[in-house]
């Protein structure tokens, strides 16, 4: 009997450790970004600031984020709500630069690392990847 529990228990725990494990895909979809600015053009010389593209520039499906991390480290993600990705584009919080949010998204984000602060997103911002040339002081941001 106690030998039937424990193999239940057992295959119970690795059926739920991976059910948990699972993955789902963001649900932003996958588009082409691929572009690059000077970072003194766009009000980003200092790490804690940020800036929003228009999606005609940067691409994405709502624009992108970027936001200076550190002197040499930037972060990019995608400006639509992982909520309802094609009908609501984030802004920055004009109180806080390190926040993006929308009143259709019902969601804030945190822009140093895309997560979720408050609100009902199951999902954190798409991130995209950002590399920084400090001899040209201009950063590239792509997704491939």
């Amino acid at each position: 009997m106690f030998r039937r529990h424990t193999c239940l228990i057992l295959f119970l725990v690795m059926v739920f450790t991976t059910a948990c494990d699972r993955e789902y895909p963001h649900p932003v979809p996958d588009v082409v970004v691929s572009f690059d600015f000077n970072v003194l053009h766009h009000n980003l010389s200092n790490p804690g600031f940020s800036a929003q593209f228009h999606k005609e520039i940067s691409g994405g499906i709502g624009g992108v984020f970027v936001y200076r991390h550190s002197m040499d480290e930037f972060k990019a993600f995608d400006r639509a709500c992982p909520s309802n990705p094609h009908v609501c584009v984030l802004h920055i919080n004009t109180d806080n630069m390190l926040l993006a949010s929308s009143e259709c998204c019902n969601s804030t984000f945190l822009l140093i690392d895309g997560s979720v602060v408050e609100g009902s997103s199951e999902f954190p911002l798409k991130q995209y990847r950002a590399s920084f040339d400090p001899a040209t002081n201009r950063v590239r941001v792509s997704n491939f």
